[in-house]
């Protein structure tokens, strides 16, 4: 919903965040090699490049087997992430273009989803191979949430509902493969569940899908933080959003307002409960109509007018001089800072700080629409 813009601090962020890829910094293995690996296995008569009766095979054919060195484009595809791989995680989003029609020459993103056999491997689609040799798994797992929690993202709840947080539960079942006994014989291993892992972690989103775009797949600025119902939502569908934007760019499209007849309550009658946010766009109301199909923006905050309410109640207790005073009377209170704005807000009154508590973008629009 609000943009973060791109500051010299990002840049360089960005810039550590993708020298650590290069390296393999927290990595069982360097993506960079991985890709090398990847690029000599496309190069055998032994891999077979599998194309489905879509992939343009001719009518009447259910698949069609390649050896995969009768098909270089594949490979050729691989050495081009290598060749820029040291810029590829930093790129930022205004440069993806040229670098979207530079893979596109190479190979249509309906050529990504082939089935890749590697050997006695199972099968693989071709972008899924890229985005394995890549690491995203363990990029995400291991590596970007320490740059999400940097203090100079410092992002803690979804980019595109701002209602939830970002981190999620997950479940990593243990399998151990033990040995099965069939009348005294050997029949061979099979794996026994152990109770599961149960961690905390980011959920990410990619803007640019890594089905489509698996060179972007572990992008600094293409891991977009969200909670688990955008996640689903979004999907791999395109979205008129991106999360960083560049000096010029509006960090505000969308906001949250009260409207009129609500408004008027409020002012007039005093009444502060049963009242309603709308989100809105400073366009032609496209963007917030997308958010709302998407995201069904307008239902789930209207699940929250107990929060609308006690805002009200805030701000008609507290008038600039009482807050004038509290905060003579508080300094010396509280020995790491005692923030009114925040305290009558009931979350980060800072624009900046909108990603790190839930409804936050929701209180401010209001407070602001409230003072004018």
């Amino acid at each position: 919903m609000r943009k973060i813009l791109v500051t010299n601090e990002i840049r360089l962020l960005a810039e550590k965040y993708a020298k650590g890829l290069e390296n393999g910094v927290s990595l069982s293995a360097k993506p960079l090699d991985n890709l090398k690996a990847l690029k000599k296995a496309l190069q055998l008569n032994t891999t077979k490049i599998v194309f489905s009766a879509k992939q343009f095979n001719p009518k009447g054919q259910k698949k069609k087997y390649f050896s995969a060195d009768k098909q270089p484009e594949y490979a050729e595809y691989i050495q081009m992430i290598i060749n820029i791989y040291s810029d590829i995680n930093k790129l930022q989003p205004w440069h993806y273009d040229n670098i979207i029609n530079h893979f596109n020459s190479k190979l249509k993103p309906e050529k990504l989803k082939v089935s890749v056999k590697i050997g006695s491997q199972d099968p693989y689609t071709f972008y899924d191979l890229i985005v394995k040799a890549m690491d995203y798994k363990e990029v995400r797992e291991k590596v970007f949430p320490d740059y999400l929690r940097n203090q100079v993202l410092d992002i803690k709840t979804c980019v595109y509902c701002n209602a939830q947080f970002a981190i999620t539960s997950e479940t990593e079942p243990a399998l151990t493969p033990v040995m099965i006994k069939k009348r005294g014989k050997i029949r061979g291993r099979k794996p026994q569940p152990h109770p599961a892992v149960l961690r905390a972690n980011y959920e990410l989103d990619h803007n640019y899908p890594k089905s489509i775009y698996p060179y972007l797949c572990t992008n600094f600025y293409n891991l977009v933080p969200c909670c688990s119902s955008c996640n689903k939502h979004k999907s791999n569908q395109p979205l008129n959003f991106t999360l960083y934007a560049k000096d010029g760019d509006d960090l505000e499209p969308l906001y949250f307002e009260l409207p009129t007849d609500d408004l008027l309550k409020f002012q007039l009658r005093h009444v502060c409960g049963g009242l309603r946010v709308e989100l809105h766009d400073k366009e032609n109301g496209a963007l917030a109509e997308e958010f709302d199909k998407r995201f069904a923006i307008n239902a789930i905050y209207k699940e929250h007018s107990e929060e609308i309410r006690e805002l009200l109640w805030r701000y008609k207790i507290y008038s600039p001089s009482d807050i004038a005073a509290l905060k003579d009377g508080l300094k010396d209170l509280f020995q790491d800072g005692f923030d009114i704005e925040r305290f009558i807000l009931g979350t980060f009154a800072d624009a900046n700080d909108v990603f790190k508590r839930p409804l936050t973008i929701m209180k401010q629009d209001i407070m602001n629409q409230l003072r004018k």
